[in-house]
């Protein structure tokens, strides 16, 4: 998985190969919520 920041639209980008899983304003290194929606997309599971 990649996360990179567009500076000039304060844009972040979570991506996984060409598949997009979360492109939004808030940082997913900041947000646990995002990452497990990214994750989700993707089919994956997270066991607690």
């Amino acid at each position: 998985m990649k996360i990179k920041h567009i500076r000039s639209t304060d844009i972040w980008l979570l991506s996984n190969g060409n598949k997009v899983l979360y492109r939004g304003r808030k940082n997913p290194w900041q947000s646990q919520k995002v990452i497990v929606a990214a994750l989700r997309r993707d089919g994956r599971r997270l066991v607690a």
